[in-house]
């Protein structure tokens, strides 16, 4: 480059920012193209879609497709930024219909819509996937299952003693973070026997909520050290003794036992919202851990008794801390509108009744409701994944054929499945999950039955690819870079989020010779 500004006469430099303009551009629609021919080649995608506001102040949504690639690998590629005006069901659909034709990828081929929960993207009758659906029936709509389980956190955490201690919890944060009470914190640290392994409170993630369970974890593992810090602070001749003060009296029995449960309800989140955070998994591994998630979550509400203890022993220890008591809270005879216990429970018995079975229930319940959506999509596929057919995943995969047809050959797709059958027998594995399938599925052989798990593995259970597409968006677009165009955007993304697609030089100079009308 030194080179060539030092040697180059007048100004055939190509640096300026329409030179660059074109180069990054050119770049941007190489990759594209690329991209777009793997799709194709595929015959099987989804289209996964989310919106934010960048800096200045445009929606912005992030187009990306999933498929499966010539080595049976799971993909989710980014396509490009649509600038959007109108939020509507009915718009947003033109939008992404029009996009993905302007990208050559061949709509006859989208098998999959992948969205959030939001009316505008998922209702019945007037949002993206029923106009989509409409125009392709077989554009399959899956709630994002990230989505879901936050929805189905979120929701059980509202009961009132939860709901509570997660606020109280916020409140120590937003305490802690400033430098001088931070600093009290630090030093009580260093002045203890103790090495804890963080050393600051974290926030509560407003929309992630299993990330939450890091919060709570590490406000357990501080607390005696943030209540020494309270203590230290109480002292102290202005407001902020008083802040303390408030802040030590909220930690009561109540708050100790939630605390627990929380930590509890979290930890079994949090496998499941790692896991949706891949781009190797497929709505087979998504049902199967929530379902086990379910199953664990029941096997403890029925052993209530003994899980709750254990919970009740470690609020005990840290009730010493606090040097109080656990008790019951005071029982008004007038209260409506809040569950009344028998007053002659103990402590325990309690807390297990007014806290830890309510939340359960109710967390248990929204896991069955947010993830049944998914079993029943996944219902068809499910004669894949055993030895034997019943006559009922018979009939579930007739249904499956008459859906697809005539992608599908009906009538071989029958020996097919009892051949794949065979087959698993003799090797005597059952693949975990469809991708797994795929790679032992001879599509020589097994050819529907290769395409219905390729369309398994195409039905994309997260968003999450989406989302990611934003913390891109916020390192390019920057309060500084404003005013970039649409093109130099796109085409710096696609730069930025494909680092692993490569092109030469050749390609570049052929791509810029056709679009400003040079032949060679």
């Amino acid at each position: 480059m030194l080179k060539h500004i030092i040697t180059s006469e007048g100004r055939n430099k190509y640096l300026t920012p329409q030179i660059q303009n074109e180069i990054i551009t050119a770049c941007g629609d190489i990759m594209l193209r690329k991209i777009v021919k793997d799709v194709n080649a595929s015959k099987c995608f989804s289209v996964l879609v989310d919106e934010t506001t960048d800096i200045s102040t445009i929606e912005q949504m992030a187009m990306c497709v999933g498929y499966v690639d010539d080595n049976d690998c799971i993909r989710e590629r980014f396509l490009k930024f649509i600038t959007i005006n109108s939020l509507t069901g009915c718009d947003l659909a033109e939008s992404i219909l029009n996009g993905l034709n302007s990208c050559e990828i061949n709509l006859d081929y989208l098998y999959g819509q992948g969205y959030d929960g939001a009316s505008n993207m998922s209702g019945h009758y007037k949002s993206v996937q029923a106009i989509i659906k409409k125009k392709y029936p077989k554009a399959i709509y899956v709630h994002c299952a990230a989505h879901s389980l936050n929805l189905a956190v979120s929701t059980a955490s509202g009961i009132q003693p939860v709901r509570n201690c997660l606020g109280i919890i916020e409140k120590y944060y937003v305490f802690f973070n400033t430098p001088k009470r931070q600093n009290v914190l630090l030093t009580n640290i260093e002045n203890s026997n103790e090495d804890p392994k963080v050393k600051t409170l974290k926030i509560l993630c407003a929309t992630r909520w299993v990330q939450r369970y890091d919060a709570v974890t590490d406000f357990i593992e501080l607390f005696a050290f943030v209540v020494e810090s309270l203590e230290n602070i109480s002292n102290w001749n202005d407001s902020t003794a008083t802040e303390a003060n408030i802040l030590l009296k909220a930690i009561d029995s109540e708050f100790l036992i939630s605390l627990q449960v929380i930590q509890l309800g979290f930890s079994f989140g949090l496998p499941l919202c790692k896991l949706l955070q891949k781009e190797q998994i497929d709505l087979r591994e998504a049902v199967s851990l929530a379902e086990d998630i379910i199953n664990v979550l029941k096997n403890i509400r029925l052993n209530c008794d003994t899980e709750f203890h254990k919970l009740f022993l470690f609020a005990k220890k840290m009730s010493v801390i606090i040097d109080i008591d656990l008790s019951t809270k005071r029982i008004s005879k007038r209260q409506v509108n809040l569950a009344n216990p028998d007053p002659n429970l103990s402590v325990e018995e309690y807390h297990k009744v007014s806290v830890f079975i309510p939340y359960l229930d109710f967390l248990i319940q929204q896991l069955g409701e947010r993830f049944s959506i998914h079993s029943e999509i996944f219902k068809g596929f499910q004669s894949l994944f055993s030895y034997t057919l019943t006559s009922n995943e018979e009939v579930s995969f007739r249904k499956l054929l008459e859906f697809y047809s005539p992608s599908l050959d009906v009538n071989n797709s029958i020996a097919e499945l009892k051949l794949w059958k065979i087959k698993l027998e003799r090797i005597n594995n059952i693949p975990k999950t469809a991708i797994e399938a795929l790679h032992v599925c001879n599509a020589n052989i097994y050819l529907n039955v290769h395409f219905i798990l390729k369309i398994l593995c195409t039905l994309l259970v997260s968003t999450s690819t989406s989302e990611r597409i934003f913390s891109s968006l916020k390192r390019i677009k920057t309060y500084l870079r404003n005013g970039m165009s649409e093109k130099r955007l796109n085409g710096l993304a696609m730069l930025a989020i494909h680092n692993d697609i490569t092109f030469s030089n050749e390609e570049v100079i052929d791509e810029l010779s056709k679009s400003l009308g040079i032949w060679t």
